[in-house]
């Protein structure tokens, strides 16, 4: 009778022949690391990624608006007439509170406005002085002068070159035919300038040779002075506004403004009392000065000199004292 060890041993060698004879089915391959990334994702990696949250039942509000910058502003001039003293006395003593100042020599649109032999030309190219934007809006043939030279009546058109303000046109009512600007000066948002022609009075009928005011930050004209007041440079002093008239055998003179009001407080005769000037001195020759007490012919370039106001005349200068 066989033991119970052996029929053990035999039924363990049955099972193991049974097993090693049965077909094996081979083992799935895994996906690769690239297959992960370029398929679809496995179930386990699928279930792990975050559902979107659900929809809000309340409206999205708007988007808002960009943030804007303040705008620039400007701040109008205070042309309140004031009470003002003389400034000037004809004289040689300086103030030294007064210190040199040039003149303001800016003249625009010559060409274009004022009579010529051969017509007016130029370009028209808008230009910048201290500040103030300067444009020659239109001009328009104005026959020919009292020379018969031909030239146009222009139209220029002034605004702060920051770009706060409001812009001034100024046209035929403000500025007559033949006529450029000769000068500008500001303070501000206020601003003054001339405007000319280069001649006689009586060659140019309709007038000119002015000073006008204007407040580039309310966009309007706040005085005109009468015509025969300015064809020369304009200096500003506070609230003293100087200039001068004066042309070959016409009378000069030099003009104080309150720059505020357009009041004309001073008008002085322009006397040499120095030749040659420090402007004609390098080209001086020894040739004639002005004869003594004359009251006509040139008077430009007003300017602080030597502690001094200073006007030029033909080669010469008229010297007076600041008061103020």
């Amino acid at each position: 009778m066989p033991s119970r060890a052996g029929t053990f041993a035999s039924s363990l060698a049955l099972v193991s022949a049974c097993a090693s004879s049965a077909p094996r089915t081979p083992a799935r391959p895994q996906p690769s690391p690239a297959a992960l990334q370029l398929g679809s994702p496995p179930a386990e990696v699928a279930a792990s990624t975050p559902a979107p949250p659900p929809e809000s039942s309340s409206p999205t509000p708007p988007p808002r608006a960009p943030l804007e910058l303040a705008a620039r502003s400007c701040t109008p001039a205070d042309w309140s007439a004031r009470k003002l003293e003389q400034l000037l006395t004809p004289g040689s003593r300086g103030n030294p509170a007064y210190s040199d100042r040039a003149p303001v020599e800016t003249p625009a649109f010559e060409a274009e406005c004022t009579d010529a032999p051969n017509g007016p030309s130029g370009t028209g190219a808008p230009v910048i002085i201290d500040g103030v934007a300067l444009d020659l809006a239109d001009s328009s043939p104005a026959g020919v002068s009292g020379r018969h030279w031909k030239g146009n009546q222009c139209r220029f058109r002034l605004r702060l070159a920051d770009g706060t303000g409001r812009p001034v046109t100024l046209g035929p009512t403000e500025v007559p035919p033949f006529t450029a600007v000769t000068s500008l000066v500001r303070s501000g948002s206020a601003v003054w300038l001339a405007v000319g022609f280069n001649g006689y009075a009586r060659e140019f009928p309709k007038g000119g040779n002015r000073v006008i005011a204007l407040d580039l930050c309310e966009g309007k004209v706040v005085w005109i002075s009468p015509d025969a007041r300015s064809n020369s440079s304009l200096l500003l002093l506070g609230d003293y506004l100087v200039t001068a008239y004066g042309f070959t055998s016409e009378q000069r003179f030099v003009y104080v403004f309150d720059a505020r009001s357009g009041t004309v407080l001073q008008k002085l005769p322009v006397v040499e009392n120095v030749c040659p000037s420090k402007t004609w001195a390098p080209n001086y020759t020894g040739g004639r000065c002005d004869m003594p007490g004359q009251r006509v012919g040139a008077a430009t370039r007003p300017r602080i000199e030597d502690m001094l106001l200073v006007v030029d005349t033909n080669t010469g200068s008229s010297t007076f004292m600041l008061e103020r």
